[in-house]
């Protein structure tokens, strides 16, 4: 290969790399985020570990049916109406307990396909780096160039990543 089509190959593989850098970061912020959630919800769902909600479920659903399949008296119909009120209220309590071990769940799920997708980023990112080694002929170690251009710069005049911007001849509107 010539030295363009190799300039070319390592461009796009080193924009490919800081695609899954940054998006190792963003799953990464979203894992972090929903470690915090399971960590708030893990109280409450520990205080109502014993709250059963399908049993009340199931006598609304079986009132429910007693009421639309039966001929009562008007007696009867107002008690039984009366249970199935009961159980709705019962049932409306217990909601949130409900909701919360259903939100536990999707937690859990969302943690583990971001750590499953950081792994699969992790190997891609692994052949990126195999293949910029194989182009460059070394591994380049970036985080240490920096610094080592730096120290090599006799005549002060590199590019240094701690010069601050100098606004030259700015004043400030209204300043009079």
């Amino acid at each position: 290969m010539d030295e363009e089509t190799v300039k070319v190959k390592v461009d796009e593989l080193e924009k490919k790399k800081a695609e899954l850098i940054e998006r190792i970061k963003q799953l990464n912020r979203r894992i972090r985020y929903k470690k915090y959630e399971q960590k708030a919800l893990q109280p409450f769902l520990e205080q109502t570990k014993d709250v059963q909600v399908a049993s009340f479920r199931k006598q609304k659903r079986a009132l429910e049916f007693r009421i639309s399949t039966a001929a009562y008296t008007p007696k009867m119909e107002r008690d039984i109406l009366k249970h199935l009120k009961k159980v709705d209220e019962q049932l409306d309590k217990v909601k949130e307990v409900e909701r919360a071990r259903r939100k536990i769940r999707y937690v859990e799920q969302d943690i583990t396909e971001g750590e499953s997708e950081i792994s699969r980023i992790e190997v891609e990112l692994k052949v990126i780096r195999d293949e910029l080694k194989k182009h460059y002929g070394f591994a380049p170690r970036w985080d240490i160039a920096k610094h080592i251009l730096e120290a090599q710069d006799g005549a002060g005049n590199t590019f240094k990543a701690t010069a601050k911007p100098v606004l030259i001849g700015t004043a400030v509107v209204g300043a009079t």
